[in-house]
């Protein structure tokens, strides 16, 4: 672009930007025309309705505090076509949903297959053969059950992403199955969606970081209570029998809120120790998975919150310190991962300047709650002796 060409632009975009905003100042800043602006109000409906007439030019605008003052940036968001190859001629997010399928069904048929496999050694203790009119149909039928579990809360989780986007009438991509290693549980590492467009203020951030954990909050519960009482109470002798054959029994433990009301959930409070259902496992998986993305830490769902609610500063300085509490927890392996991308400030939103709306504030509760009933100690955790 020429000089006079970027002249012309700049007093394009200043006379557009002075239809809904008093103009201070004006400047090229690096060739971006860059505007201070008096502040006013309803900010977040000017603004608005400036970022549509600016789209109809494939341009942006950037809203941000500066030095005491309202900062607007106008960028070219021109989109070239996507190009073509056989790469694109698959469907990427289908091929990956296949084979999440493919993984999640191994690891849960052979988690059922030991599952199975302590039924029997405990009917051996007891004298009383377990046994099943067709064991294949049994282990198919269970194995299909784990798959809806597990497919269905970390789906559910990203639909609530997809829905705050669209709601928002933000761009952004069908759910993407991640594929886990076969054999290991749960057999995917989780699924994302991708936003074409960043969001447009605090609220809308808020709300597509907050809808996420809670829709795959309500599925996990769901799961984990069926799961749990689906668990077989064992005395201590059975359990010391089963262990004995299996060598060594994984042990997990229950979030906080199932251990709140572990009497009303498990099917006897007063066992030695439980035999976990596979299904129960899954729910302990969507739990575990809930509780670590809303930890308020960078980019995941609970740092958006954050990061709407407190702002760049403080969501910053509390990323650092719940990762610490992610270290404690005994998830070391996660934070010691997310840390790699802590250098990375949170990209935030294109109105960083008006505030989170005072219903949502009050909102930011739910996720606290959420975060507290999914807490769930790691069996490496030094807070063990929190435990009941």
């Amino acid at each position: 672009m020429s000089s006079a060409d970027s002249v012309d632009f700049f007093f394009d975009v200043s006379e557009l930007v002075s239809t809904e905003f008093d103009i201070k100042d004006s400047f090229l800043k690096d060739s971006i025309p860059t505007f201070v602006l008096s502040k006013t109000v309803p900010l977040k409906d000017k603004y608005n309705r400036l970022r549509n007439k600016l789209k109809q030019r494939e341009l942006e605008g950037i809203l941000k505090k500066w030095n005491g003052d309202i900062l607007l940036q106008v960028i070219s968001i021109k989109k070239h076509p996507a190009k073509k190859g056989l790469l694109f001629k698959w469907n990427v997010s289908l091929i990956l949903f296949i084979a999440t399928l493919i993984t999640v069904t191994i690891s849960g048929y052979l988690t059922y297959v030991g599952y199975l496999r302590l039924l029997k050694i405990l009917g051996e203790y007891h004298g009383r053969p377990f046994t099943v009119p067709n064991e294949s149909v049994y282990l198919l039928e269970l194995t299909a059950l784990y798959v809806i579990s597990i497919m269905g809360a970390i789906g559910l989780h990203e639909v609530g992403h997809t829905i705050a986007c669209r709601l928002h009438h933000i761009e952004a991509s069908l759910p993407t199955f991640i594929p886990g290693i076969p054999g290991t549980i749960p057999g995917t590492f989780g699924a994302i969606i991708m936003q074409k467009e960043p969001a447009l203020n605090r609220d809308q951030l808020f709300d597509i970081g907050l809808m996420g954990p809670l829709i795959g909050f309500i599925a996990s519960v769901i799961v984990s209570t069926l799961g749990y009482s689906l668990s077989i109470p064992v005395s201590q002798a059975e359990y010391l029998y089963v262990a004995s054959k299996i060598g060594h029994l994984n042990t997990v433990f229950p979030s906080a809120l199932f251990l709140l009301f572990q009497s009303y959930v498990f099917p006897a409070p007063t066992g030695f120790e439980y035999l976990l259902h596979p299904l129960a496992v899954a729910g302990w998986i969507s739990i575990l998975i809930t509780f670590l993305n809303v930890f308020p830490i960078g980019q995941f769902d609970g740092g958006h919150v954050a990061r709407a609610i407190l702002g760049p500063k403080w969501h910053r300085r509390l990323s650092f310190i719940m990762t610490g509490f992610m270290i404690v927890a005994g998830w070391w392996t996660m934070a010691i991962f997310i840390s790699f991308f802590m250098r990375a400030d949170h990209p935030g939103t294109l109105d960083d300047v008006s505030d989170l709306s005072t219903k949502r504030k009050i909102g930011g509760i739910l996720l606290l709650v959420i975060f507290a009933s999914c807490f769930t100690l790691s069996s490496e955790s030094p807070l063990l002796f929190l435990q009941p």
